[in-house]
Order: C-alpha cells, then structure tokens, then sequence
C-alpha cells in the first residue's frame, strides 16, 4: 500500500463512521433515523470513533505526509499543504468541541453535520487535486515507505495512552480532554 491509498482509505473509514453516526447509509439509515432506532449510546460511541480517527490521521499527516510532500517544492502542492494545514486547525476545533460537550442532542448533530462537511471538503481536495498531483512527481517506492511510516505512527498513537491528543500548530501535541 502506498501512502495516497492509505490515506484515502482512511477517509473513507471516517466517510462510513458519518454514515453510521446516522444510523447508516441509504434507506435503513433513513429509516432508523426516522423511527428514533439510533441510540445516544450508539451515537456517542461513534463521535468518540470520528474524533479518535481524526486525531490520528491528521497527526500522521502533519508529522510525516506534509513534510515528504513539501520536500517535493512543487509549487502547486506546497499551496495545497497550506490549505490543508489550515483545514486541519478547523477540524481539531470541531473534535475538541465534540469531545467537550456531550449532553445538547441538536448541539451533537448540528456540530457533526459541520464536522462531516468540513472534513468532505479536505478529504475530496486531496483526492481530487494532491493526491493525482503527487501520484505524478513522487516515484511509487517513496509513497510506499511513507506509508509504512504512518502505518508505524498509527500503531503507537493507538498504543499511547494520549492516543486522544493531536498535534498542535508548531508539531506540539496536546490532549484533546
């Protein structure tokens, strides 16, 4: 696996947990959602999934990705690194709101309805614009060995108790609680 199919694979992880938020996609999810089938627990569980996925995933990306995708000085990605980065401080406002406020039931769904389109939005303008870019101007074997390296970088976050912490601006990271 390299490092694009990684990370897309990643957001299409966090793509399902919105849908299951919802009590899933489709009609049942609908359907679910209409007879009041989702519950609070279930609902909570999969806020705690979103937000620990997020973390994660925007750690491995401002710790190893960015920086392999920088190194490349191309013009045109170090713009989208900066856009991500931004996109990024935006998401770990919402998970820190999430992971703070537990009780509103309308508060929950209106701040993970604006979490999932925020994070649509960074996902598909990777997907869309850096990922072919990159795809193009860096050799296969070295998004391979990023790869590896996130994969490593996920498995300790996930084995550290401050698995819930996330990077902070100047690579600092910091609890989420």
């Amino acid at each position: 696996m390299d490092a694009i199919e990684m990370l897309t694979n990643d957001h299409n992880k966090v793509r399902e947990l919105f849908k299951a938020f919802k009590g899933g996609g489709g009609v049942t999810g609908l359907l679910r959602r209409t007879v009041g089938e989702v519950t609070g627990a279930e609902r909570r569980k999969v806020v705690e999934q979103v937000c620990t996925e997020l973390e994660v995933h925007t750690l491995i990306e401002e710790e190893i990705f960015y920086p392999a995708v920088r190194a490349l000085r191309d013009r045109e990605l170090l713009k989208q690194v900066n856009e991500a980065l931004k996109e990024h401080s935006l998401v770990k406002k919402e998970v820190a709101s999430l992971r703070e406020k537990h009780d509103d039931v309308d508060s929950l769904e209106q701040r993970m309805s604006q979490l999932e389109e925020d994070v649509e939005h960074h996902a598909t303008e990777e997907e869309d614009e850096m990922f072919p870019r990159l795809d193009e101007l860096m050799p296969e074997e070295e998004r391979r060995e990023l790869a590896r390296r996130m994969q490593a970088s996920k498995e300790k976050a996930a084995a550290s108790p401050s698995c819930h912490a996330s990077a902070a601006p100047g690579g600092q990271r910091v609890a989420s609680r």
